[in-house]
């Protein structure tokens, strides 16, 4: 399916003049990073609903506050719009999209597509030829499942170029089972690609299939007296049942193959779970934790933009579409999830009929399998809940411990850290990153403009951004206050030594803040300098209290670098072309590429300029013009 798009940027001032056609819009900050993608069969309307937000929907005003622009793309039909949405979803990850968190990261099985084809744990899908199987909750569970299968149906799993012509020499997983060895031709390539067939076999759940298969195999090696092969198979069918009987739950009342997916959530935490009923066996479970999603966000919400994303992603190509999508409730936006999960159909060329989406409703069986994943996804919310838990107790003890070492009166919950980025001091800036309770808090991130320090001079420079953030602290009219800005810091963070930390205390002392504990952190040597403390402080290279000053120091570090290359880009771009009407940013790209330099331009002819900037010759003339007032 080809779009017929048109992609434009508009700033806040100008939503009132946006187009009232359907498309997809990205809502940016103010440095131009996505935080909202949706679609819309009225763009104007939909995007103006974000700068009135309900009283009682606290993402919502959130998202509201930091929208600076918006860019869109008017599509033909709600159609594209939607599997366009997914797919800019998918690419930008925006903050305030439900969405699928590290989805990417999780591992599959993968057979290649080679003569003698290998099996492994992988977690990069390419266009390769090759089958994937999963994505699996955790790599040791996909690593483990190849083991076992391995010791049944013994595939290669090493990177050997094997050709069907060159020997090699065999290596331990011969010696232990858990290979055949077509390196050195101890097995036919016929054996070989059955085995791997069966394999597959097993990956995909037809486990009935296999087992006829098998069972025809001993009945074939026991009529030619093979008993010992007979005997091998028997034993590889008795084991199979057993993990089959172990591993797969039975509806055989259903021969549709079925998708059961449901959410279980507790505050922000959201579980998902996908269940696959594929002849009638439960052949697979994928959980997902899902982010993004606010306090006022609907379950039917969630779910469709789980769903969305789950079939409509790249990674989806390994999912084999189901006959039926089994869910708890009905979803407000069904239609369109109907025609995605078709439109995903078609692409295959699959010859299957039309997806369709249950309810519970729909059969006892469905009942059933709905309680069997919602149980599921419970059991993933709380193991998601106790690693957010743990996280927070080993920040606590950490944070307990960086009391302690520096004397503070308190557990530091609120640490500030400021950093100074420049090159020669040319386009000098500060950075302040926060971290509340041991975690970024990146909404309260500040950048500085170093505005009235000329040259190198890296202590005037702290100085500068340090009264400028200190003196919020002591503003008075709440109409300045912003949202986390004027809330005091229980610890600053200084990166570099001494000198900038004297600097930093003389400035605060200075502006009449006192009390508030600061310190240095100095990179090569990981030091912390206290003030009116003449050593510094070395903690050892495991302390968790060390790990939290360092990980906030590399976020100011990172934070500033960024703004400030942002800022030298900017700059670089900049030129007398600036100013010459009928040259865009194309154009002076073209001109700059081609000739170089301002100053080559200018001792240049019409024509050149025509030809190297696919203008006319007239508006050549009046480049050149331009350049040599």
């Amino acid at each position: 399916m080809s779009f017929k798009q048109q992609t434009v940027s508009t700033p806040q001032s100008n939503f009132d003049n946006l187009p009232t056609r359907a498309g997809v819009y990205t809502l940016k900050d103010s440095e131009s990073r996505p935080i909202y993608i949706g679609k819309a069969t009225s763009l104007k309307a939909r995007i103006l609903a974000h700068l009135r937000p309900r009283f009682d929907d606290p993402v919502g005003t959130s998202l509201k506050d930091q929208i600076a622009c918006v860019d869109y793309i008017i599509t033909q039909t709600p159609i594209e719009a939607l599997i366009l949405e997914n797919v800019l979803i998918k690419r930008f990850k925006p903050r305030y999209n439900i969405r699928l968190k590290d989805d990417k990261s999780y591992p599959y099985i993968k057979i290649t597509n080679e003569l003698y084809p290998r099996v492994f744990v992988t977690r990069q899908i390419a266009e390769d030829g090759s089958k994937y199987f999963g994505p699996y909750g955790n790599v040791r569970a996909a690593k483990r499942s190849v083991k076992y299968l391995r010791t049944l149906f013994p595939i290669r799993s090493c990177t050997l170029p094997l050709d069907g012509v060159k020997k090699f020499k065999a290596c331990i997983d011969y010696n232990i089972g858990l290979c055949k060895a077509p390196c050195i031709f101890a097995v036919s390539k016929n054996e070989y690609d059955l085995d791997v067939s069966k394999f597959q076999l097993f990956l995909e759940g037809k486990l009935v299939e296999l087992s006829k298969q098998m069972y025809s195999d001993m009945w074939k090696a026991s009529r030619t007296q093979d008993y010992e092969r007979a005997s091998k198979i028997r034993d590889e069918i008795r084991s199979l049942e057993t993990t089959a009987l172990k591993q797969r739950i039975v509806f055989r009342s259903q021969k549709r193959d079925k998708d059961v997916l449901t959410i279980a959530r507790e505050g922000e935490v959201i579980a998902a779970i996908a269940f696959h009923v594929r002849d009638g066996n439960v052949v697979g479970r994928d959980k997902f934790v899902l982010e993004g999603a606010g306090a006022t966000s609907k379950n039917s919400e969630i779910l469709s933009a789980f769903i969305k994303q789950y079939y409509g992603s790249p990674e989806a190509l390994t999912v084999e579409m189901p006959d039926e999508l089994v869910i708890p409730y009905k979803l407000e936006d069904e239609t369109d999830v109907e025609l995605l999960l078709n439109i995903q159909l078609k692409n295959r060329e699959k010859e299957k009929q039309k997806i369709r989406i249950s309810s519970s409703s729909h059969s006892s069986e469905n009942t059933a399998l709905l309680k069997l994943a919602q149980e599921n996804a419970i059991l993933v919310l709380k193991e998601e809940e106790s690693k957010d838990e743990f996280r927070k107790r080993e920040r606590l003890r950490a944070l307990k411990e960086l009391k302690e070492i520096l004397n503070l009166g308190r557990i530091p919950r609120r640490i500030e850290c400021f950093d100074i980025s420049n090159i020669h001091g040319d386009e000098a800036v500060g950075a302040m990153t926060v971290f509340i309770n041991g975690f970024p808090e990146r909404n309260s991130y500040r950048k500085f403009k170093i505005r009235t320090v000329r040259g190198i001079d890296d202590y005037s420079m702290m100085q500068e951004m340090i009264g400028r953030r200190f003196k919020r602290l002591l503003e008075a009219d709440s109409k300045k206050k912003e949202h986390g800005y004027d809330e005091p810091p229980n610890l600053v963070v200084i990166d570099g030594g001494k000198g900038q930390l004297n600097a930093a205390i003389a400035q605060m002392h200075q502006d009449g803040v006192f009390g508030v504990p600061t310190i240095s952190l100095a990179k090569r040597e990981e030091e912390i300098f206290l003030p009116r403390r003449a050593f510094p402080i070395k903690l050892g290279k495991d302390s968790e209290a060390l790990h939290i000053l360092q990980h906030i120091r590399d976020e100011a570090h990172r934070f500033g670098i960024t703004y400030h290359r942002g800022l030298r880009g900017k700059k670089m771009t900049e030129s007398a072309l600036d100013s010459v009407e009928g040259v865009g940013e194309k154009r002076k790209r073209n001109l700059l590429t081609h000739f170089g330099s301002i100053e080559a331009i200018k001792n240049s002819n019409p024509d050149e300029i025509a030809q190297a900037g696919n203008v006319s010759r007239k508006v050549a003339q009046v480049i050149l013009a331009s350049l040599n007032q």
